[in-house]
């Protein structure tokens, strides 16, 4: 089924009249009607973020050649001509189909126009968990009090003044958490559909580990996503120079954090929401840089069952970010 979603747009064009008519011409309508489309979209992309945006730079022209290819529905919820002033404007809510958009952008893509041999290797590693801990720690609150002598007077003598200054600074601690990590192998397909669909050429991360050199570990990069929301820096350097071993350049990673489940008070199914992070590290160079950062994107699943919900809202996590990763790697011109 086609991802869709719907956006308005207003459009005002200025017309010429005839010795026939003072009113706006069907050409001149049909003019106002698709600037107010191509508004649409362009609402629809500038909210999605700014990768998106550059986006839709590359395929402007495909849908003011075609709209009817990427519109699915145009509704005119208003219109207005004014005669007195030759102008006429149209409000617009469209149906833009999303899979047929992003489809145009991958086939504009630096790697869909490589050939199979200059197409990059990319492989990634996404760690599914649920908080298992929280430790919070009260605040550490410190006053102190300054006597400042402003005569040169003793203290029993009748010269003697002093002023008194109170104080403190009050200190706050993180609170520490602690996260149970499960197994979420059927995220493999999400991930490996989006980048290989894409044209990359996907690896998995179990098979590269041989090729590293000991140096990427799956088991290391679960070890760290346990208890932070980073990797901490040995274990970021040893999967750089573990990719540079494997020769595969590029790797997806990040986190997917599951939320308690609460019933959804539209349908009273189970709902579960997921926020995920992730990057894409590109380590060609001796010195890696990151390519590509998203998050956290904020993800909803609903089912007849906790454990469904879950997986479904994991799965739109998973989508969402690789498809938001890919679209910074194609305004970057990565292959």
């Amino acid at each position: 089924m086609a991802e869709t979603a719907s956006a308005k747009g207003q459009a005002t064009v200025k017309y010429n009249t005839s010795l026939f008519s003072s009113k706006v011409s069907a050409e001149d309508k049909s003019k106002a009607l698709l600037q107010a489309q191509l508004k649409a979209v362009d609402k629809y992309y500038a909210e999605a973020g700014d990768s998106q945006s550059e986006n839709l730079d590359v395929i402007r022209d495909k849908i003011k050649a075609d709209p009817d290819r990427y519109l699915l529905e145009t509704a005119i919820l208003s219109e207005e001509d004014r005669p007195d002033m030759k102008q006429y404007s149209v409000t617009v809510r469209v149906t833009l189909n999303v899979s047929q958009l992003r489809n145009a952008v991958k086939s504009k893509s630096a790697v869909a126009n490589s050939s199979s041999g200059e197409k990059s290797k990319l492989t990634f590693i996404f760690v599914s968990r649920q908080t298992d801990s929280a430790q919070s720690f009260d605040d550490k609150v410190y006053k102190g009090i300054e006597v400042k002598e402003q005569s040169k007077g003793t203290r029993n003598s009748g010269q003697y003044r002093a002023s008194v200054e109170t104080g403190g600074s009050t200190t706050r601690k993180a609170t520490k958490k602690t996260y149970t990590i499960f197994p979420s192998n059927y995220l493999k397909s999400v991930f490996n559909g989006v980048f290989a669909s894409a044209g990359f050429k996907v690896v998995d991360a179990a098979y590269l580990e041989p090729y590293s050199k000991g140096l990427l570990k799956i088991k290391s990069v679960e070890s760290d996503f346990n208890s932070g929301n980073d990797l901490q820096p040995q274990t970021e350097r040893n999967v750089a120079m573990g990719l540079q071993n494997a020769q595969v350049p590029y790797i997806a990673y990040g986190t997917l954090d599951v939320r308690l489940s609460d019933t959804d008070p539209a349908t009273g199914l189970f709902r579960v929401s997921v926020a995920a992070t992730g990057k894409v590290l590109d380590a060609r160079e001796s010195i890696p840089v990151t390519v590509a950062e998203v998050g956290p994107i904020q993800s909803a699943g609903l089912g007849p069952t906790e454990e469904e919900a879950q997986t479904n809202a994991l799965k739109n996590a998973a989508d969402k970010v690789a498809k938001e990763l890919l679209s910074q790697m194609t305004g970057a011109g990565i292959r």
